[in-house]
C-alpha cells in the first residue's frame, strides 16, 4: 500500500471524530505550511516532458502525462542533510514521490515512482549484514538491469544500509515509517551524446502496520523541470 492509501484509510478513520468536533463547534484548526520552491500541501505539479522524452523507453520511470497533485508531505533528515517528500497523484491514481534535499546550491531534486513492492517471507536476502541486497554494491531489477550502489562506492561489497525516520502528514493525518534504504543508479544515453542518471532506491519500510520491501525508480531534476501551481 502506498504511503496516500495510507493516509487516505486514517482520515477515514478520523472522520467521525472530526464530524462530531464541527458540531460541538471546536473544529480542528490546520495551519498550511510552506515548503521551499513554493512546494506545499494540496499543491499542483507541472512537469516539462522535455527530458523524459529524450531519454525514450530506457527509463524506468514513467513519464507524468498530468498534472501531479500534493496529497501527503514526508520530512526526516538523514546523513546530516534535511529531506522532505512530496507525495502526489496523477489523473490515472499513480502515485508519484518528488523529494528535495538540502538547499541553495546544495538543493537536489528527485522525481520518484514505485516500481514494485515486495513482502519477504525471508528477510535475510534482503537485510543481510554481509551480503543482504539492500546495501550490496549492486542491483539488479528482475528483466537484469543492473545498478550500482551510490553510497559508499567505491568501497566494500556490503555497506549497512541508511536508516533514518520519516514523519508524514496530510491534513491532520500523522504516521511514520522507519526506513533502511541504499540507493543505486546508473547512466542512460540521451542525444547530443550527453547522459541522464537513473537512481534505484530499495528500501525496507516499517510502520505499525508491518514491514515491506519498497523499490523506486527516479530521476534527479532542476528546479525549472516542474512549476508549481
Amino acid at each position: 500500500m502506498g504511503v496516500i492509501a495510507k493516509i487516505v484509510a486514517k482520515q477515514s478513520k478520523q472522520a467521525y471524530g472530526r464530524v462530531k468536533d464541527f458540531f460541538s463547534g471546536t473544529p480542528a484548526k490546520e495551519q498550511p505550511k510552506q515548503y521551499q520552491l513554493g512546494l506545499r500541501l494540496n499543491a499542483v505539479l507541472r512537469f516539462e516532458p522535455t527530458d523524459f522524452i529524450l531519454a525514450g523507453d530506457n527509463l524506468k520511470l514513467e513519464v507524468p502525462d498530468s498534472d501531479l497533485t500534493v496529497m501527503a508531505v514526508g520530512e526526516f533528515r538523514c546523513m546530516g542533510v534535511n529531506f522532505c517528500r512530496f507525495y502526489a497523484k496523477d489523473l490515472d491514481d499513480r502515485e508519484w514521490v518528488l523529494q528535495v534535499g538540502g538547499e541553495g546550491d546544495d538543493r537536489e531534486i528527485i522525481l520518484y515512482q514505485t516500481l514494485d513492492e515486495i513482502f519477504p517471507d525471508d528477510w535475510d536476502l534482503w537485510l543481510n549484514d554481509s551480503t543482504g541486497l539492500i546495501g550490496y554494491k549492486d542491483f539488479n531489477t528482475p528483466d537484469q538491469v543492473e545498478y550500482a550502489r551510490v553510497f559508499y562506492n567505491p568501497g566494500p561489497d556490503y555497506a549497512n544500509p541508511i536508516e533514518f525516520r520519516e514523519t508524514i502528514g496530510s491534513g491532520g493525518s500523522t504516521f511514520y515509517i522507519d526506513q533502511a534504504m541504499m540507493l543505486y543508479g546508473r547512466n542512460i544515453s540521451i542525444p547530443g551524446g550527453r547522459e541522464m542518471p537513473e537512481y534505484l532506491l530499495v528500501t525496507r519500510e516499517e510502520d505499525e502496520e508491518g514491514a515491506l520491501v519498497r523499490i523506486m525508480t527516479g530521476v534527479p531534476l532542476n528546479a525549472m523541470s516542474f512549476t508549481v501551481l
